[in-house]
């Protein structure tokens, strides 16, 4: 059996597919893209056009992709970049008349869930600390595998502070303080207290993208087969970071693996993840992109485990 689980968040649309066995899952697909369906959500409590026009285009395109692999089945939801939408429904509407996929609009404890099944299998059996920053929001979990102790879903994430804080490119000295300044606040407020034995564990596009400037690498897909899992230093993002607020969104392009889509934000995303690392006095975290979608994906496995799907024989 076949099926797809797609991860619609504020900056990006992440979808991958794979082949249940007895076994396992095996990935037949994967893919990636920045659509930023959240583009101004905070501005104007609404989706725009223009990011509902592409983001829709982007997963039909994949969705179409991945049935023709023989997937039988796509669940896709939604988070950050869509909670509070005032016309959310109008665009899951028209992803359901497109594509025939009932997008879910889960808030971010749900979120928090998702994002923290694989790393702790992966990295567990615990205790884990899962670091998820988004767009719109920055999940913190920990717990151990199959128990999750404490989860918060934070109003902070690389797009919403760019949109708040970061009105100049590159970003100036008071616009960076006043970001960090937010940050930390949230931080000392709301994450959760944790053990200096648990596994701190990033899971994002912001975290790959630093893995990849850590380690010199421009391909996305050359990073994920060959280091996912690596650790990520805060010595080095601190020095990413420190080279990045110093550049036009532009320059941030050349050479490096940060996409288009993301050279304008990664600067609050890198502020973002260094202020967590030192927050909780951590040197470093293990880095994966196997985020919500592989939740995602672990669930429906296990639903065929519990209809005793041949498929598992």
């Amino acid at each position: 059996m076949k099926f797809a689980a797609c991860d619609l968040g504020s900056n990006s649309l992440k979808l991958t597919a794979v082949e249940v066995t007895s076994s396992g899952m095996q990935v037949i697909y994967e893919d990636a893209v920045v659509t930023r369906i959240g583009e101004g959500l905070d501005r104007s409590g609404q989706l725009g056009e223009l990011p509902m026009s592409r983001t829709l285009e982007a997963l039909a395109t994949r969705v179409a992709t991945v049935r023709a692999l023989g997937v039988e089945r796509v669940r896709c939801v939604a988070t950050a970049g869509m909670r509070g939408a005032s016309n959310a429904n109008t665009f899951i509407q028209r992803v359901l008349e497109r594509t025939g996929v009932e997008i879910e609009l889960i808030d971010g404890l749900r979120e928090a869930e998702l994002a923290f099944m694989s790393p702790a299998a992966d990295f567990g059996p615990g205790p884990v600390l899962v670091v998820d920053p988004g767009g719109r929001s920055t999940e913190l979990v920990l717990g151990t595998l199959g128990h999750i102790e404490a989860r918060v879903s934070l109003e902070m994430g690389s797009v919403r502070l760019t949109e708040r804080f970061h009105k100049s490119d590159p970003p100036r000295t008071e616009e960076l303080e006043a970001s960090a300044a937010f940050v930390r606040e949230q931080l000392e407020v709301n994450a959760p207290a944790t053990n200096p034995k648990s596994v701190m564990v990033g899971v994002s596009g912001t975290i790959m993208a630093l893995l990849g400037l850590q380690l010199g690498i421009d391909s996305i897909q050359e990073l994920v087969d060959t280091h996912e899992g690596s650790p990520l230093f805060e010595e080095s993002v601190s020095r990413s970071y420190e080279t990045l607020l110093r550049q036009t969104a532009r320059e941030r392009l050349r050479g490096t693996i940060i996409p288009e889509g993301r050279a304008d934000v990664i600067v609050a995303g890198a502020q973002l993840v260094l202020e967590i690392m030192r927050h909780y006095g951590r040197d470093r975290l293990y880095a994966t992109q196997r985020g919500v979608r592989y939740g995602l994906l672990a669930e429906m496995r296990a639903s065929l485990a519990l209809a005793g799907s041949p498929a598992l024989d």
